[in-house]
Formats: C-alpha cells, structure tokens, sequence
C-alpha cells in the first residue's frame, strides 16, 4: 500500500474517533447537566412537601390553643351563653391569626426537630432519593440558625456548634417556612453529605472504558500498518538480494559450462579442472544460499529440534575461525583469541552453536570498512560460560540495535556497497540462542564498532 494511502486511512480514522470523542464528552456533560437539573427538581419537590407539612403542623398547634372557650356558668341561659363562648373563641382565633401573622418568629420554636427529619426523610423517599443529609432551620430575626439535625442550638454563633453550619449557610437548597401577608420568619436548608455522582459513575466508567478500548485498537491497527508495511518493504528486500544471490552463481556456472564445451577449452585438461572447480564452488554457493531459505522457514514455523551433546565452545570457535580464514586473510584482517575460561563445556547443539558462531563473526568481517580486527575471548560465570565477539567495523545506532534481530533486516552500510546477504543470520543467531536458553546481548557505537555477548548455560533444561 501506498504511504499516501496509508496516512489518509489513518487521518479519516483519527477524525473520526476525534468526533467520537468530542461526542462521548458533549454527551457525558449533557447527561450531568440533565441529571443535576433533575436531582434539584426533586430536592425542592421535597423540601415544598414538607414546608407544606409544618405550616399545617403550626396551623393545628394555633387551632388547638386557641379553642379552648370559657367553662359554661349554669346560671346563665344555655342558648346565650353558647354565643357568648362562640364568640370568644372566634376572637381567640382572630387574636392569634394576628399574632401569628405579626410574629411568626415564635412559632419557629415550636417546631419539633425529629418530627422535621422524618418529614425530610419521607419527602426525598417518595422522590427516590437515598442519600444522607444534614438539615437547618434558619431563623431571618437571629442571622442563625436555630437548629441543625435534630437539636436547638442555644449558642448560635458559637462556631464549634456544627461543623455543617456554613454549607447549610450557603446551600442552594432551601424553602422559606411560615409565610405570612408580611413577612418570612427563616427558612428550611438542607445539604447532602454523600454524592450524587454515584448514580453517574458506572455510565461514566462505561464511557471510559468504551473509549479507552477504541484508543488501543486504534493505536494497535496503525502500529500493525506500519509493521506491515515495514515487513512488507523488508521481504521486497529479501526478494531482491536473493534473486541476486541466486542469479550471481548460476550465470557463473552457465558462463563456466559453455566455455567448458568450446573446442578450445574442451581439450586442455588444466582448464577443465579450473572451470569445474569454479562450477563446484558456486554450486557450494548456491546451496548455501538454499539452505539459508530453508533455514528461515523452519523459523518461521518454529520447527526447532536440538541434538544437544557435551562440546568445548574453545573447539568450536576455532573450528568457526579456520573456517573464516580464507575469507579473513583475503581481506587482510586478523582474529585474536582470548580464552580466560576455564571450564569451557556446555550442552548444546554443535551444528546450530557452530553457525551461529559463524554469523557473527562473518558479519563482524562484513561491515568493517578497512581491515577487519576481530576478538574473540571467553569467561567464565557462576554456572555457564560467556562468549565475547568484538569487531572494529561500522557499528550501530541505538535504533538499529533495536532491529537487528529481525528477519530480512539489514543494517544502513552509508558508503559500503558490496555487502551482500538476505538479513536472515541474525535472526537465526537470536532463534538458535533462545532456543539453548542462552542470552545474547550487544554493545554498538556509531563508527567504533560492535561486540557480541552470548552467555551459555551448562545444562540446557
């Protein structure tokens, strides 16, 4: 896929869940908003259902003192005396209609304070509303409130009284009690000591959680294009070298063979032998080349089978430099050896330890730009043996470090061009080392070279 593609996708994806978003937040503030304007709705329903209560309360209270009438006096005739009475409890009533009207603020004192609470407490029950509360009854004349949940307070500026005092001071809920023609003698506050968020919080987590789920997915999907398309550009890579590799050796054993058959050549012995033996030698190249292929295949299915036996990592890594030797004193390069460890047997596979031995050292020849200097050394550790690989050659950025045990990955050589390879050696090395329950570790800088450190273990379990 083209890049140009590939970042449109992912700019209508990231507008997309933008507006996602931006709903999700417009949403969750809306349903707050709706959902506080309906919680005060119903505070206030409440709080108008019991003012409602204690002015009946207080009516009844008045009716109840105020007719009470004069004893009958037997003396006087029933019917007159009946008027007589009738008439001094309709002045009673007027006297304290009156006095209730002029001054309510003594009435507020006959409230009761559980009689209050458990009005509240069925008030908000009706409207389904189960939270704990704190009340107050604000008296206007006295700048202070009279009582607070379920008790009078005698010393009302007092400041260690309640603590809730200055909250039902400034509460948003609250009702005036005992309006008269007149005037208002205090009022009714109340404030809610739990929150009302709770009935929010398992929609809002929801939302959280929904969104943070289509975060992750969408941040996964755009790191897998770009790894797709990165592998994708590796294995185009791949496709290419080896279609180098493969085409380099058999133009040379074409190009060998027909000059084997010219009548020329066809009789001079010398010549034979010189032609077959470059035939033989890039035969020997070719199926190399296969057999790194196959190699990469079975990595690729994780068919890894070990043949594990006792071997001296020193034999091995001589055999690997007389093998390298050729190639080594060709290009004018040295190895030195370092064996410090004493106890130089593992278990292991000695055809797998072999090769990987060979990749580094192979790639420590490749990438060094004037003479390759390689050092090869060995310690031991408290159960196992260490191998150490270090070169002179280009070394690595801390990015490529990163990357260089990925299949087809090749590291940047800036004015080196004849290395040639796949980028599959140090992919085998990695597989081949988990694979003995070994460690591998690199140490690389910029222009000063690399060194390879592989930490065996004696038993493989």
């Amino acid at each position: 896929m083209e890049k140009w593609k590939i970042w449109s996708i992912i700019g209508v994806m990231s507008f997309a869940l933008i507006g996602v978003a931006m709903s999700q937040i417009y949403w969750i503030k809306w349903s707050i908003s709706l959902d506080e304007k309906n919680f005060t709705s119903k505070v206030f329903r409440a709080l108008n259902e019991v003012r409602s209560k204690i002015d009946l309360e207080i009516k009844n209270i008045n009716i109840e003192q105020s007719g009470n009438s004069a004893p009958l006096d037997k003396t006087v005739n029933t019917d007159n005396q009946a008027a007589v009475d009738w008439r001094k409890s309709q002045i009673i009533k007027e006297t304290k209609s009156l006095e209730y009207s002029l001054n309510p603020e003594a009435f507020l004192k006959k409230l009761k304070p559980e009689k209050i609470n458990q009005y509240i407490k069925d008030a908000l029950e009706l409207q389904n509303i189960d939270m704990d509360f704190v009340y107050g009854i604000y008296s206007n004349n006295k700048n202070s409130f009279l009582i607070i949940q379920d008790r009078f307070l005698k010393i009302p500026h007092n400041k260690v009284i309640d603590n809730y005092k200055d909250d039902l001071q400034e509460s948003k809920y609250k009702v005036s009690l005992l309006s008269t023609e007149f005037k208002s003698p205090g009022s009714l506050n109340i404030i809610f000591t739990s929150s009302s968020w709770a009935n929010i919080w398992p929609t809002l987590l929801l939302n959280m959680i929904f969104t943070i789920l289509i975060l992750f997915v969408f941040s996964y999907t755009v790191f897998i294009i770009f790894k797709q398309k990165k592998i994708s550009q590796m294995k185009t890579d791949f496709v290419n070298n080896m279609t180098h590799e493969f085409k380099t050796p058999i133009a040379t054993i074409s190009l060998a063979t027909d000059s084997i058959l010219t009548p020329v050549i066809f009789n001079d012995k010398e010549k034979i032998r010189k032609f077959i033996n470059i035939i033989k030698e890039e035969n020997s190249r070719l199926l190399n080349q296969v057999e790194n292929v196959l190699q990469i295949a079975k990595l690729d299915k994780r068919k890894i089978e070990l043949s594990l036996t006792e071997v001296d990592v020193h034999e091995i890594l001589d055999e690997t430099i007389q093998h390298l030797k050729l190639k080594l004193d060709r290009k004018g390069g040295k190895i030195k050896t370092d064996y410090k460890a004493k106890d130089a047997i593992i278990k292991a596979d000695e055809t797998h330890i072999l090769n990987i031995f060979s990749n580094i050292v192979e790639n420590a020849m490749k990438y060094s730009i004037d003479e390759p200097k390689i050092l090869v050394g060995t310690n031991n550790f408290d159960g196992g043996v260490e191998i150490s690989i270090k070169d002179n050659g280009i070394g690595m950025s801390k990015e490529e470090l990163n990357h260089i045990f990925d299949k087809f990955y090749r590291v940047s050589t800036g004015n080196v061009h004849n290395i040639k390879g796949f980028g599959l050696g140090l992919a085998y090395v990695k597989t081949f080392i988990e694979a003995h329950r070994a460690k591998i570790k690199v140490k690389s800088e910029k222009g000063k070279g690399s060194e390879f450190i592989i930490r065996f273990n004696k038993n493989v379990t």
